[in-house]
């Protein structure tokens, strides 16, 4: 066993014996009053042999040898061989005092209990030869001041509720807390998972009766699910006063240094957000408002030419809004002129001249996040070696968060900062891209937008969309992992932001909305970039989970191009004996198996697509023979694109093919328009008889 695994056995020791002797001590002064309750008997017995074995595992060896002697009288008090008296009574209490001083040693490390005597008394009192002199002593004592009981029984029920106060917080480790919110994610899976299936029921059998109490159950089961969460959650919640509370220290020595004069103001210290996300934020805030009191709070004597008060004021607020909390720094000092930055970032050759004229005032102020980038005139023990906001930019990027800046030369700037509350389980929209559905984490979300692919424009070989006053650069998703493109010309741009950079994701088609749980990838598929892990859907599907950092490096590190064309062509039709079949399937192995099988007959085309969407442009743009489509696709089934299909005067045959052989398949297939039904997997013969006999070709 290693010397950490050891170390965190004995400090679960400590936590579960305290608890079991604070018990203990509570039960055998009860027991007192209920001598023949052998239910109480039990427990505390069952408590000092929990607490010999733990002691005599761990090797500590006083503990055990006392816990040992006084396990043998309980097992004879139970078991009816001795009464309890008070004689027997005084020794067992004893015996818990001397356990909690040798718990103590065992904390500090130390050895300063002799147990000797202890020992003696227990064997003693196992052998039945204790001695009430003493005792007899005692209750007379007792009954001559019974004045002196009185104020005893005053004192002991003021400690009493006192000790009722301090037990009302214990303190759990961590990685308990991390184990229990493990387990909520999968519930929430299971949560997920159940309430798919019912919602397929439901429509399955609308009106059954026991589909609705399946219905109401689930939903009665997400409603705790959710309650559950957010009560964890709040476990694991910790005040940022913990980390706003050494600022006011930290900007009087500074303001000191710099010879200024700086008011520190703190809204919010009480929000709450999880341990791991107040761990990471620490730095970052360091940096930023020493970054207000260096480069935006003014000398006294500039700040009163300018007619400003000679004292200046940081405000540090923090505050939720929905579910991420913002965290604000803002300075009443000089601002930021963004044409000064660009200057310095060319002196720096951060950028060229050419970037720099066409750059927003957003991207100028940015720029103090680059590597290396520092407006100091010279460097000090505060600033101007460049390395602090990029400090910044790095712990914020690792939280999925976004940076925001404002700033007016004279007026001050504000920096916002937006977190998420939590690290394990996160809202997330889904997106389709090419059949496959990506996550990408809400927090870096800024809008969603429907554009045509006429709405974007090249521009030095990127592509890039006019989004109200500013130009946005595209990334395609299908481009960065590789994937076949959208045959449609309606598409969506997502716009993401990490830390202070913005980009807009070019997706299929939007899928909605979920709260998902973070998976590992594990050790060797974890090297992936632009993924950050894995989450299973409601229908038990494992999606990928984006990596946002990660899509805008890949992003930078492709080549330029002019602008893209659509991946899908019209067939080429070789001679008039070729049949022009369209696959659809959301199932990029599936399509892949079809099109081989059927491209090896030699006398059918394929083209693929990945969605129904896709397919009913497809049946307009291109001179389709027949259509072979999966029947299990999230959005629109085979069924219901056949119908929406035949409404639309497709008059050409359509093919369902699917993993399950549905009872009904047969007369729903008729129903929505479908000429035949096969299931998988498909038999090549039998599929090309079928097209043969469908479309009338004789070969």
């Amino acid at each position: 066993m290693s010397h950490n695994e050891m170390d965190d056995l004995i400090q679960d020791f400590i936590l579960e014996s305290s608890e079991i002797i604070d018990q203990l001590d509570q039960d055998l002064v009860e027991l007192e009053h209920r001598k023949n309750d052998l239910d109480l008997l039990n427990k505390i017995f069952r408590a000092a042999h929990t607490i010999k074995g733990s002691s005599s595992f761990l090797g500590f060896d006083k503990m055990s040898t006392v816990t040992h002697h006084a396990e043998e009288i309980l097992n004879r008090l139970r078991k009816g061989e001795m009464v309890v008296v008070p004689e027997i009574m005084d020794i067992l209490l004893e015996f818990v005092d001397v356990i909690k001083r040798i718990l103590e040693d065992i904390k500090n490390g130390s050895d300063t209990v002799n147990i000797d005597q202890i020992v003696k008394k227990l064997k003693l009192a196992n052998e039945g030869k204790v001695s009430v002199a003493s005792s007899a002593t005692a209750v007379e004592s007792d009954k001559k001041q019974p004045k002196v009981e009185q104020k005893d029984e005053g004192e002991g029920a003021q400690l009493k509720k006192a000790t009722k106060a301090i037990e009302q917080t214990i303190r759990v480790d961590v990685s308990r807390l991390d184990s229990l919110m493990n387990l909520v994610g999968e519930l929430v899976l299971s949560r997920n998972r159940i309430a798919q299936i019912s919602s397929e029921l439901e429509r399955k059998f609308e009106g059954d009766y026991l589909v609705e109490q399946l219905l109401e159950t689930t939903s009665q089961i997400g409603l705790i699910t959710t309650e559950l969460q957010l009560a964890v959650m709040k476990t694991r919640m910790v005040p940022i006063g913990k980390v706003f509370n050494k600022f006011p220290r930290m900007i009087r020595d500074l303001a000191r240094d710099l010879k200024k004069e700086v008011d520190l103001i703190i809204t919010g210290e009480d929000t709450e957000l999880d341990k791991s996300v107040v761990e990471e934020i620490g730095d970052p805030l360091v940096h930023m408002i020493r970054n207000a009191v260096d480069h935006g709070i003014e000398s006294p004597e500039e700040r009163i030419k300018k007619g400003k008060p000679a004292k200046g004021k940081v405000h540090l607020a923090a505050y939720h809004e929905g579910n991420h909390i913002v965290i604000e720094i803002t300075d009443d000092g000089k601002g930021m002129d963004p044409e000064k930055l660009k200057k310095k970032a060319i002196e720096k050759k951060v950028i060229t001249p050419e970037e720099a004229k066409g750059m927003s005032k957003e991207e100028a102020f940015a720029l103090i996040f680059k590597p290396g980038f520092s407006t100091a005139e010279k460097v000090t023990g505060v600033s101007g070696r460049g390395v602090g906001m990029d400090v910044v930019k790095t712990n914020i990027e690792k939280l999925n968060g976004i940076i925001s800046i404002e700033s007016e030369i004279d007026k001050g700037s504000v920096f916002k900062l937006k977190l998420p509350l939590t690290l394990a389980i996160i809202q997330a929209l889904l997106v389709d891209v090419s059949g496959e559905v990506f996550a990408i984490p809400l927090v870096s979300v800024i809008e969603t937008v429907r554009i045509n692919e006429n709405e974007i424009h090249n521009f030095e070989g990127r592509e890039v969309l006019k989004l109200r006053d500013s130009v946005l650069s595209l990334v395609r998703l299908n481009d960065v992992f590789g994937l076949e493109g959208s045959f449609s010309q309606d598409i969506y741009v997502v716009v993401v932001a990490l830390a202070e950079k913005r980009i807009g994701l070019v997706v299929d088609r939007l899928v909605g909305q979920e709260e998902i749980v973070i998976k590992s990838l594990g050790e060797y598929l974890s090297g992936n970039v632009g993924i950050a892990g894995a989450t299973i859907m409601g229908d038990g599907k494992v999606r990928l989970i984006l990596d946002v950092s990660g899509v805008m490096e890949i992003a930078t590190k492709m080549p330029k191009k002019i602008k893209k064309g659509k991946s899908l062509k019209k067939p080429n039709v070789s001679s008039g004996n070729m049949v022009n079949v369209l696959v659809v399937d959301d199932s990029s192995t599936d399509r892949k198996i079809m099109k081989r099988l059927l491209s090896s007959s030699g006398w059918i085309n394929c083209v693929e697509v990945t969605n129904p969407h896709d397919a009913i442009t497809a049946t307009q743009d291109l001179n389709i023979d027949l259509l072979i489509t999966d029947v299990m696709m999230p959005d629109i089934d085979g069924f219901e694109l056949a119908r929406i299909l035949r409404e639309r005067g497709f008059d050409k045959p359509i093919i369902a093919v699917s993993g399950r052989g549905e009872a009904a398949a047969g007369q729903k297939a008729k129903i929505s328009g479908i000429n035949a039904f096969m299931t998988k997997p498909i038999n090549l013969q039998e599929m090309l008889n079928k097209i043969d006999e469908l479309i009338g070709v004789n070969r």
